[in-house]
């Protein structure tokens, strides 16, 4: 199956196509050969710091922003035994300030599945194994601005970097609205920041104009970025706030993104293969970006294709992630519905794909 960018007049673009198509695709970055774009810089590595800033956050949401998976019991409690004995073995196999972060309870830690409680617990065991030597990130995404601001009290009561927030959903909001639910979620923020995520595909993108009154906000410091109105749109916004915000690639693309200017990406596979991705991030700082690139497609292509399979088969993010886990050895666990788990045949199929990509299959 080929990616594509979702670029056509006329595409509708829901969750699920931009899993299975990315917005850049393979296809974008196959003719990179260019070693320099924009003003991108390295990144030093740097101890994780008390206050989240503008001024520290490119240097702290750097490399690999891991989206945890949620694991949970057979009866479909949470695991946070299984939950911490990940983050161990990410942080045993690279995963540090300066090179990664991670995403608690985001879509790929089924968010939408989960309670208040239940969120807050993963925070709590994300820190507990952390102990600040990792940015955490907690996912607040919601319809209600009530829980953003619990959530954020979370963290600002646990010392996580930020929390994640995209625009209202379900019923369509103006730009005004997105504007005063970012200004409401971030007024009892003082320690922690903000990281603003643009989800074009539950029916609202944001444009330039509101992220930059969204940048004006003092605890906004950071992008999660990709753009349905294709690849120059999406290169405008990295270079546009590149230089003064961390903008984290949530499109598969982190070689033109990091020539750009970006400062961290997304990634499924960092939950496998942590060391791979860390290798990724150090690459394009040292200006190697067509070596990243021919790492990318020995490495990430053939899973995220196949997550892409999987994304038309199940609902959520997680499925293909935790069968990767639990063929590496590790736990995965079951899925809460309406996700499902991989059968005997997927997962055979994608034992196929591990072993391809030298993921260290048991």
């Amino acid at each position: 199956m080929k990616k594509q960018s979702l670029v056509d007049e006329g595409v509708g673009v829901n969750r699920r196509s931009f899993i299975t198509a990315g917005v850049l695709g393979a296809g974008a970055l196959a003719g990179l050969t260019r070693t320099g774009l924009g003003s991108a810089v390295p990144i030093a590595a740097s101890e994780l710091p008390g206050i989240a800033e503008k001024s520290n956050s490119r240097q702290t949401l750097c490399g690999p922003m891991i989206p945890l998976v949620t694991n949970y019991n057979r009866d479909l409690s949470l695991d946070l035994g299984a939950y911490k004995e990940n983050l161990r073995y990410l942080m045993d196999h690279g995963i540090r300030t300066g090179q990664g972060a991670f995403l608690v309870g985001g879509a790929g830690g089924d968010f939408p599945m989960l309670t208040v409680q239940e969120r807050t617990a993963l925070a709590h065991a994300a820190a507990e194994v952390t102990n600040g030597k990792v940015p955490l990130v907690l996912s607040a995404q919601t319809t209600d601005i009530r829980v953003s601001q619990e959530l954020g009290r979370v963290a600002e009561d646990l010392g996580l970097y930020a929390v994640q927030m995209g625009p209202p959903y379900y019923f369509h909001p103006s730009d005004d609205d997105v504007v005063r639910f970012y200004q409401a979620a971030s007024a009892g923020l003082k320690k922690s920041g903000l990281m603003v995520y643009n989800t074009f595909w539950e029916g609202y993108n944001m444009s330039f104009e509101v992220l930059d009154k969204l940048l004006e906000l003092d605890r906004v410091l950071s992008l999660k970025w990709a753009s349905p109105n294709g690849n120059l749109d999406y290169l405008r916004g990295v270079a546009r706030y590149g230089d003064r915000i961390a903008v984290i690639d949530n499109t598969d693309a982190w070689p033109i993104t990091a020539m750009a200017g970006g400062a961290g990406f997304i990634s499924h596979m960092a939950s496998v293969l942590p060391e791979h991705c860390v290798q990724l991030l150090k690459l394009t700082q040292a200006g190697k970006y067509k070596e990243a690139l021919d790492s990318m497609r020995a490495v990430d292509w053939d899973w995220e294709e196949f997550r892409g399979v999987m994304a038309g088969r199940t609902a959520g993010e997680a499925p293909t992630v935790k069968a990767s886990l639990e063929l590496c050895g590790r736990p995965g666990g079951p899925s809460r519905p309406p996700s499902r788990s991989l059968t005997d045949e997927e997962r055979s199929a994608l034992r196929k794909v591990l072993v391809k990509i030298g993921a260290p299959v048991v």
